[in-house]
């Protein structure tokens, strides 16, 4: 997910448009995206970006030029236009696993956002990026670019409510869609090109793909580089959607350090995205110093839905069978028994806070030595009773691991136990974990 907003957004349009009415009436304060033009003129980077996914053809062939030129670009998607260009979409996915193309958004159906109602900008924006996760399962990123570069205060109101973080215009426009040749698109990119330039085309214009080749040869010649606008955005930074100076940041930089965890790509951590069970097994086998380069029990799978998976060559690769396999045999994870009487660790869904809770208890109990009589003494009894909503066979669990302030509850009364825990929840809690003293011998 871009965004870790679900793809069924009707439910909550009405909710978020009033919540949008409230800010303007005073209630709350506004939070806007961010309006960007141009990259920091501190790299010779340029970032190419696209609109316009409604031509088959022509948008394949401007695809594959940028994939035959190792090209990376942003590309802008009408959500309405996602469902009847097939074609595109597969080919957008064969860039991304090349590591060349990202996608943002670029509304539902290409209004003056401008002149629409708050209800419809909360149906709009988001359209894009929602339709194409639902047909290619592809990750997205929170950038938006509003049709005709149209924005104001209320745009980028909505656009941040709605989990984009930048609104994407641009300062070089070669105006490929009034049909232009191949030649002066070429010429107008080239001669405008500068150190931060983002440059705005036409997936679908007529001769857009003609055009690359020469923007790419002239550019690179004169040493520019071709990034893609998150890139461009995060500079220095570890990851753009995370703040180096924060708790989260602090402590996403060291679990990266140290390969415990990493994010989506060089751009994204998503640290507000849910966390699946099978990726909090591979986290804390290695946290936990558990991981071995064999991988066990490969004949003998310990839960009937963990099976391992195989290269080209049948040998089982390490995720996630073997860091499953590997907190199951140190006792950290527990699966479910089935109605057929197979035990099932149902390793794709999100990870709840109260398992969450209760594999953080285990490793410190396992792992770091502190036992039932320690989980006492480290957190008093009635810090669990405080939490309404905690189940009592977890209660000492919670007990333990907020005691030693590896997690906290929502409030002093409630905990939270069935929302799914965050990507940035695990970081803070695994390195919290890392730096609570042992109470083993050696520890």
């Amino acid at each position: 997910m871009g965004r870790g907003r679900p793809c069924s957004r009707w439910p909550l349009l009405i909710f978020v448009a009033l919540m949008v009415l409230l800010v303007w009436s005073g209630t709350a304060s506004a939070v806007s995206a961010s309006v960007v033009y141009r990259g920091p003129s501190s790299s010779k980077w340029i970032a190419l970006t696209f609109d316009d996914n409604t031509s088959n053809a022509r948008a394949l062939a401007t695809l594959r030029a940028l994939e035959k030129h190792q090209v990376p670009a942003t590309l802008f998607l009408i959500g309405s236009a996602v469902s009847g260009t097939a074609a595109i979409n597969s080919e957008i996915v064969e860039g991304m696993g090349q590591g060349l193309f990202e996608v943002g958004d670029h509304s539902w159906s290409h209004p003056v956002l401008k002149s629409v109602s708050t209800a419809e900008l909360v149906r709009q924006i988001g359209g894009g990026t929602d339709a194409f996760r639902k047909v290619t399962g592809a990750r997205t990123v929170p950038l938006f670019r509003p049709p005709y570069g149209s924005t104001n205060s209320r745009v980028a109101e909505v656009a941040a409510s709605e989990g984009f973080e930048y609104l994407v215009l641009w300062d070089v426009d070669p105006r490929d869609w009034a049909g232009g040749s191949a030649s002066s698109i070429a010429n107008h990119v080239i001669s405008h090109a500068h150190n931060g330039a983002i440059v705005v085309m036409h997936l679908s214009a007529a001769n857009t793909a003609a055009a690359i080749p020469t923007i790419v040869g002239t550019l690179r010649a004169k040493g520019y580089e071709f990034v893609t606008v998150s890139t461009m955005l995060k500079g220095d930074r570890l990851f753009l959607d995370v703040a180096d100076d924060s708790d989260v940041g602090t402590a996403v930089a060291r679990l990266v350090q140290l390969g415990f965890l990493s994010g989506y790509d060089t751009n994204y951590f998503g640290p507000e995205d849910f966390i699946t069970r099978a990726q909090v097994a591979k986290v804390i086998t290695l946290v936990g110093g558990l991981h071995t380069a064999a991988v066990e029990n490969a004949d003998s799978p310990t839960f009937a839905d963990v099976v391992p998976l195989r290269d080209s060559d049948g040998n089982a690769l390490a995720y996630p069978f073997d860091y499953i396999e590997e907190v199951a045999a140190a006792s950290l994870v527990a699966g479910s028994v089935a109605a057929d009487g197979t035990s099932n660790y149902r390793p794709n869904e999100t990870i709840t806070r109260v398992q969450l809770a209760q594999i953080l208890a285990r490793m410190v109990r396992e792992l770091k030595g502190y036992g039932l009589e320690g989980a006492a003494l480290v957190a008093e009894p009635a810090l669990a009773s405080t939490f309404s909503d905690v189940p009592v066979y977890a209660s000492a669990d919670v007990a333990l691991v907020t005691g030693l302030g590896l997690m906290s509850g929502r409030s002093a009364q409630e905990f939270g136990p069935w929302a799914g825990a965050l990507r940035a929840q695990v970081a803070l809690a695994m390195t919290r974990y890392l730096d609570l003293p042992g109470l083993l011998p050696g520890g």
